[in-house]
C-alpha cells in the first residue's frame, strides 16, 4: 500500500489524456476529453507525490443508478491499494447521496480478467439470473 496518496476531485485534461493512452483506452482530443470531464458527475484522481497516478469517473443520477467509468491505474502504481481507494471513494459518494432510503445500484464494465478486482467490493459478473444480462451497444 502507498501511503500519502491524496484523493482530489478534479483533473487535468493532460493527466486524463495520459491514463487513458496508458491503458489503451479510446484516444480523445483534448476538446473531447472537456467535454467527457464537464460531464462527468463526480471525478476521483489519486495523487502521489504531486502526479495523478490513477483515476475514475462517475456519472449518477443521484438517485437508483451509478455508471462508473475509466478506472485506471500507472502500471507501476498496480497492486497498491490506489485502485482499491478509488473504488471505495466511488461507493462513498453514491452511499452519500442527497436521496437517502434509496438503494442505488452501481455498474461498470470490468476489463477481461479484472473481475475479481472488482468482486472484492461486492460487484457481482452479469449475466446474473436476478438483474438479467449485461448489455451494451457502441455507437
Amino acid at each position: 500500500m502507498i501511503s500519502d496518496v491524496k484523493i482530489v476531485n478534479d483533473i487535468s485534461i493532460d493527466d486524463f489524456l495520459s491514463l487513458r493512452d496508458s491503458a489503451g483506452f479510446q484516444s480523445l482530443t483534448p476538446q473531447q476529453a472537456e467535454l467527457v470531464l464537464n460531464n462527468t458527475t463526480y471525478i476521483c484522481a489519486a495523487v502521489y507525490d504531486g502526479k495523478v497516478i490513477g483515476f475514475t469517473r462517475l456519472l449518477f443520477d443521484f438517485c437508483t443508478d451509478a455508471y462508473l467509468t475509466d478506472v485506471i491505474v500507472y502500471p507501476e502504481f498496480q497492486g497498491k491499494g490506489v485502485g482499491s481507494l478509488l473504488i471505495e471513494k466511488n461507493i462513498e459518494f453514491v452511499k452519500n447521496s442527497p436521496l437517502k432510503g434509496i438503494r442505488a445500484t452501481v455498474i461498470l464494465y470490468a476489463n477481461p480478467g479484472k473481475e475479481p478486482f472488482y468482486e472484492r467490493f461486492g460487484f457481482e459478473n452479469l449475466p446474473h439470473g436476478k438483474y438479467g444480462n449485461g448489455m451494451l451497444v457502441t455507437l
